[in-house]
């Protein structure tokens, strides 16, 4: 296909012993993140929000968590992807016991977590794998000259790059830092790992933004000379000829301002629509780029505590378990905006106390060196709630009219957020300390915790 044509409910098991339990990977939701943006002087109407509270804030002490007696119980045990400092790439662990399954180097796993996509540069070559994660049966593999890596998006660490059918995969050329060059290169690689990659070679300073569900288009952003500060516009690559198509991805609004940001965050649908999050000029906004059809709309959020940095970056998307609706979250900033799909408009955006104190000023929080350690705003599999983390805890806002229904882990900052296939537990990493804590979604309590602490990332839940 040419340029111009161009969640599910999961049952358990009862748990069995790890050593006696046959591994059965269950289909399980990646979402991949990403950036994208456009500028505007004011953002879009809306219904009318809830009435606005004072902007919380982070206890000037350090945040004070309970211990709790016991740890995770093996009846309501679960698989989690988390990482410890100073370790390199991921484990699989047990909650209740915090025994290893496996360890993982960096990648991108596929929709049932059974493969593993992960790149290694040793010296002038590049070796391409593609591991079975479940089974001792190894893997494909495919060495390809010169330095290449996975993609990401703006400063979150998540690797990107492949196809939505799984068939294709793009590596970006690894360049020491500070290395001033002319050109970009790409490598367009076949998954199944049996033919000689095609390079693609652009001339000036582009980044990559997506794959077109097929991979047959290969989306980038091209980086401008201000003014505006960040400011980018959208081409697109053939992927069976690497050529540039010289038209630019634009607005089917017909707004014809400037695109400018940084990337925050993504959110992906099968259908290849793709949401990008970009902290911009004035205020933030989503980028809908189809990556199907090749247009663009920009959608406005709310400017409210723009001018706070830190706070501004603190946005997250997750889409509602049946696929109608994109929230977008800031519980650092107290907002939540609920886009109707496939409509691409804005249902509803309301504003809410971050926490019940209202004795604390925002700081920053959440962007040390190294980037974001999993997702802070995430749906729950039932589909009548999203949770948002920030540096006062967690918000559970109902999906149907983003009311704020709960508050866990209150006072607490929390970095990363993990629920259940059955949506009834949460999984939070504390961001001092290095916990993570199980919550049971209904109560909001602490029910629970994983042996060890020294955890600085939390990915997901794998149901199996």
């Amino acid at each position: 296909m040419g340029y111009a044509e161009v969640v599910r409910a999961a049952t358990t098991e009862d748990r069995m012993s790890p050593s006696t339990r046959p591994i059965r990977p269950i289909i399980a939701i990646v979402i991949a993140l990403v950036a994208g943006a456009c500028v505007g002087k004011t953002p879009a109407t809306t219904v009318p929000s809830a009435p606005s509270s004072p902007p919380a804030t982070v206890p000037s002490g350090p945040p004070t968590l309970a211990p709790i007696t016991g740890v995770v119980s093996a009846s309501s045990d679960a698989w989690l992807v988390a990482g410890r400092t100073g370790e390199p790439g991921v484990h699989v662990i047990l909650a209740s016991t915090s025994e290893p399954l496996f360890d993982l180097p960096a990648g991108i796993p596929d929709r049932t977590w059974s493969q593993l996509l992960t790149t290694s540069t040793d010296g002038s070559t590049t070796a391409v794998r593609d591991l079975f994660i479940a089974t001792d049966q190894g893997g494909t593999s495919q060495t390809i000259d010169g330095a290449w890596q996975l993609p990401t998006i703006g400063a979150d660490p998540a690797l990107v790059g492949v196809s939505d059918d799984g068939k294709t995969i793009v590596l970006v050329e690894k360049r020491p830092p500070g290395t001033a060059s002319g050109t970009t290169r790409f490598a367009i690689v076949r998954r199944a790992l049996d033919s000689k990659p095609r390079i693609v070679e652009l001339q000036g300073s582009f980044t990559y933004d997506a794959l077109s569900p097929d991979g047959s288009v290969l989306y980038v952003v091209e980086h401008l000379a201000g003014p505006p500060d960040g400011h980018y516009q959208v081409r697109a690559v053939e992927t069976a000829t690497g050529s540039l198509h010289k038209d630019v991805v634009v607005d089917k609004s017909g707004g014809n301002e400037a695109m400018a940001g940084w990337p925050i965050a993504q959110a992906r649908r099968p259908d290849g629509m793709v949401f990008t999050l970009y902290h911009g000029a004035e205020h933030p906004f989503i980028h809908a780029l189809s990556s199907t059809d090749a247009w663009a709309l920009c959608i406005d959020l709310p400017a409210t505590g723009f001018d706070n940095a830190a706070a501004a970056t603190d946005w997250g998307l997750a889409a509602t378990a049946d696929g109608a609706a994109l929230v977008a979250a800031n519980a650092t900033l107290g907002l939540a905006v609920k886009i109707a799909l496939p409509d691409l408009a804005i249902g509803r955006s309301v504003t809410f106390a971050p926490s019940a104190s209202t004795a604390i000023t925002l700081a920053k929080f959440g962007h040390e060196e190294g980037g974001a350690v999993g997702r802070r705003v995430v749906a729950s599999p039932l589909g009548s709630a999203v949770y948002a983390a920030g540096p006062s805890g967690i918000v559970s806002i109902a999906t149907a009219d983003l009311a704020v229904t709960g508050r866990l882990l209150e006072g607490v900052p929390v970095d990363a957020l993990a629920v259940t296939p059955d949506g009834r537990t949460i999984y939070a990493l504390v961001h001092a300390a290095g916990r993570i804590v199980k919550l049971d979604a209904v109560s909001g309590k602490m029910v629970g915790e994983v042996p060890g602490g020294g955890f600085d990332r939390l990915f997901a839940v794998v149901p199996w």
